[in-house]
């Protein structure tokens, strides 16, 4: 709690201005957390797994054959 406390009178010698930059940041810490990150990156992983799954061939394979006219 020291810290919080050495916060709160960091924030209480701020002008308006800079209280506002500080809350504003708060807000963004509050919005977005590593653990949602994680999550995010985690379905969207097993989407493609999912979507893949399925898959028969290689997809190498098929990937250079769509290319070959640009080649």
């Amino acid at each position: 709690m020291k810290v919080k406390q050495q916060a709160i009178k960091e924030l209480e010698t701020l002008r308006p201005t800079e209280l506002m930059k500080v809350y504003d940041l708060i807000l963004s810490f509050k919005q977005t957390t590593p653990e949602q990150k994680v999550k995010e990156e985690t379905s969207g992983y097993a989407k493609v797994r999912k979507a893949l799954k399925q898959y028969q061939g290689s997809m190498s394979e098929d990937i250079l054959s769509a290319r070959k006219d640009r080649i």
